[in-house]
């Protein structure tokens, strides 16, 4: 198989995108949890005082108990302006009758409220110890110079730098090989060897690189969040442990990112590259037993976990505890604003009650429901990113392997040539692309063996019996000759019989690959009373087939017969197989005859067929039924292959058309859609010409439809796996001593 276009290696691109994405899921957290601590650390740092903590609902002022003793120093004025202010103020929000001349003089009186009390402040200030210096300098913010999400992302971000650099040191050589080859410049041996004993680390490796900066930060966080001492109160602790946790998680996220697009880019862009069209025919990989499974799994995870987790966090962020207003009571209107038209229900005829009643409930306020929705639409727009680049890599590892195998067993009928695919991946569809390529080396590696041999003998016969016409003198010593050639042949025969054994084990291997293609029959068992598929191929490998499928409250079964039997036409099924499973998913056809059509023009186009007199008449003999479950209606269209329904022991025979899928030498006509309406009891039957053309009896005929038909009738006073039984018995009965001739398959439904 050619080589693709050399690729680029992708190593910056992957750091840069992951860490855009790890920032654009950890920033809208980090600020919405900032937004909603900053109240809470302004009152904390204006509430620590006992006394002040007592007024906090009215003036949300604070100062320790330090500073109480000074308290005396500010103007008693200064009081009273207050005290005014603030009742106006509530009187006017109780009343919701808002005047604009009250709110000016309020904020007139605001302001000489704040210069008279920065005059005092300062007044005040001049008479502290210097122990109060000492602590307020102790008390840093948060967000200061001093601070620890500052030096949380100082780590981070010294870390990423750290990390980008180490990526680039250990993905260089990788970067030089492929842009050598890009350039059809042949690399180094040494760096060759390079890449290719580390290329399957990359994966982990970069995204263990990756993360390192997020380890370290985890690691830093760790070192304060089981001190709550290092917090100035347990809003900072609280804003830490999210931001650890949401760290945790993002960097999970990251790294599942970076593996599963490098492995991606290993198994589909890299891989052929680096290892030889020989290597590439087994498995490089030092490790197998991958599973799809897993990786749908990741993939199914992924898309359910991701997004629910976004939008259960942000609503647990924009709950606000009833508790943390510190309210003592709750009039009517305040009741209102929380549980709605039920607070004139609950506690009615009372103006206030205690708060305590409600300090187990949550609220969400107005600003916390914006950023709730904003959160939650920028983590849906990261998670899609992520959704949308896992499942694309799970369906181009799965798809890309099948579609190269499919094209090379396309490829392989009529063809000397030999024909391998590329094995990408460690798990399920690498072990059976793996094994197409051993059986497919054996079989050219045997036919080249004894075409060799058979030229060889042939020009040895032509020689040997040229000299026995031109020197007849020479009869006795070309006689001896020609025993000799005996005893040669007699070991080509040995060597040939051995040589057939090890093709009948390829052949063997070929059965298994068969009959996983085969479609599973458990549709039947659902919808049907009883059945059974009685399958008997003349050699190891069949050219005949079953088929069925559900298509919405339809059920398809085909019976087919290819032309030849043992491996050509077990090559003919397997493109049968895919070809009617392609039909069906692609273009949704369901009903019989058109099925047929399309699978004629598969078969046409597969095989080059184009009419000519010394073109093989390759096709497929076949009967199609269509049913209908829930209308208990059925559909049949055939090629050369009738339809038995048997009901209350008489025998409905509908005939197929007689034409092949498949090139044919008089004018391609439309196939003809038969429907029958079927009975619960009725017996269906579908055949291919295997039982009925089987030689044997006394004077070793063929069996025939008509006693095929009678023998039907005669059992249906048994079920279905008994007529099976019964069949089998009387096709060995009739045999004898004959060999098979041909590929047995009938198939039975009970409706």
């Amino acid at each position: 198989m050619a080589k693709t276009r050399v690729p680029k290696y992708y190593g910056l691109r992957i750091y840069l995108s992951a860490s855009i994405i790890f920032f654009f899921l950890v920033i809208p957290f980090l600020g919405i949890v900032a937004f909603k601590s900053v109240p809470k650390l302004m009152a904390g740092r204006e509430g620590n005082s006992p006394d002040n903590q007592e007024v906090a609902d009215s003036l949300g002022a604070a100062f320790d108990n330090e500073w109480a003793d000074s308290l005396d120093l500010i103007p008693e004025y200064m009081e009273e302006i207050s005290t005014e202010i603030f009742d106006t103020l509530g009187k006017m929000t109780a009343s919701m009758d808002v005047d604009k001349e009250k709110i000016d003089s309020m904020v007139h009186a605001a302001v000489d409220l704040g210069k008279s009390y920065a005059d005092s402040a300062e007044v005040w200030s001049a008479n502290l110890e210097i122990e109060t210096a000492d602590t307020d300098e102790e008390e840093n913010n948060i967000f200061g110079e001093e601070g620890h999400v500052p030096g949380f992302f100082m780590v981070l971000f010294l870390g990423s730098l750290g990390c980008y650099l180490l990526g680039l040191i250990y993905n260089w050589p990788f970067k030089r090989y492929f842009k050598s080859l890009r350039r059809k410049k042949k690399a180094s041996e040494k760096l060759h060897i390079y890449c290719k004993k580390h290329l399957f680390h990359t994966p982990f490796l970069n995204s263990f690189i990756l993360i390192l900066p997020n380890l370290a930060a985890i690691v830093y966080s760790l070192t304060f969040i089981f001190n709550v001492e290092n917090f100035d109160g347990e809003t900072e602790h609280g804003m830490f442990i999210q931001l650890f946790y949401l760290t945790l998680v993002a960097t999970l996220l990251e790294f599942l990112f970076v593996f599963y697009w490098q492995r991606h880019r290993v198994h589909l862009k890299y891989i052929e590259h680096l290892f030889s069209e020989d290597e590439l025919r087994g498995q490089v990989f030092r490790k197998k037993g991958g599973r799809i499974r897993n990786r749908l799994l990741v993939a199914s995870g992924m898309t359910t976990f991701l997004p629910l987790m976004i939008v259960i966090v942000y609503l647990i962020l924009s709950l606000t505890p009833i508790k943390s207003l510190k309210m003592e009571s709750m009039n009517q209107e305040q009741r209102e604003v929380l549980i709605g038209p039920w607070g004139k229900i609950f506690d009615s005829g009372q103006e206030t009650i205690p708060a305590e009643k409600y300090q187990k409930l949550f609220y969400v306020n107005a600003i916390d429901s914006v950023v709730m929705l904003v959160g939650i639409g920028s983590g849906i727009i990261v998670s899609l990113i992520y959704l949308l680049l896992f499942i694309r890599w799970t369906n181009k590892d799965i798809s890309i392997p099948l579609k190269e195998l499919l094209y090379n067993i396309r490829r392989i009928r009529g063809s000397e040539a030999e024909h391998y695919t590329l094995v990408r991946t460690n798990d399920e569809i690498g072990e059976l692309a793996e094994g197409y390529n051993e059986m497919t080396g054996k079989i050219h590696k045997y036919v080249q063996s004894i075409s060799k041999m058979n030229r060889d003998l042939e020009e040895k016969v032509k020689v040997r019996t040229e000299e026995v016409v031109n020197q007849k003198e020479e009869i006795e010593a070309q006689k001896e000759e020609i025993e000799a050639q005996l005893d040669l042949t007699t070991q080509q025969r040995d060597t040939i019989s051995v040589q057939k054994e090890q093709i009948l084990d390829s052949i063997r291997y070929a059965e298994r690959i068969q009959s996983a293609i085969l479609p599973p029959i458990e549709y039947l068992t659902d919808y049907f009373t009883s059945h059974f598929i009685l399958f008997q191929p003349r050699d190891i490998v069949s050219g005949d087939y079953y088929w069925t499928i559900r298509k919405e409250e339809k059920i398809m079964i085909a019976v087919a017969d290819c032309t030849g039997h043992g491996v050509p036409g077990a090559f003919l099924s397997m493109l049968g197989i895919s070809s009617m499973n392609e039909i069906v998913n692609r273009s949704g056809a369901i009903k019989a005859n058109e099925i047929l059509e399309e699978l004629r023009k598969f078969v046409i186009t597969s095989l080059h067929q184009t009419g000519t007199r010394r073109e093989a008449q390759d096709g497929i003999e076949i009967a199609l039924c269509v049913i209908d479950t829930k209308k208990r209606t059925l559909e049949y269209a055939g090629a050369n292959r009738p339809l038995y329904v048997i009901r209350n022991s008489k025998i409905q025979h509908y005939r197929g058309d007689r034409m092949p899928i498949g090139i044919y030498e008089q004018e391609l006509i439309p196939f003809t859609n038969r429907k029958v309406q079927l009975q619960l009891g009725d017996s269906i039957y579908l055949f291919s010409d295997g039982y009925v053309d089987q030689l044997g009896g006394p004077s070793r005929k063929t069996f025939r439809s008509r006693y095929f038909r009678k023998l039907l009738v005669d059992i249906q006073e048994h079920t279905m796996e008994e007529q099976k039984q019964l069949l089998m018995d009387n096709l060995k009965k009739w045999r004898g001593d004959v060999e098979q001739i041909d590929d047995i398959l009938v198939v039975g439904i009970k409706v």
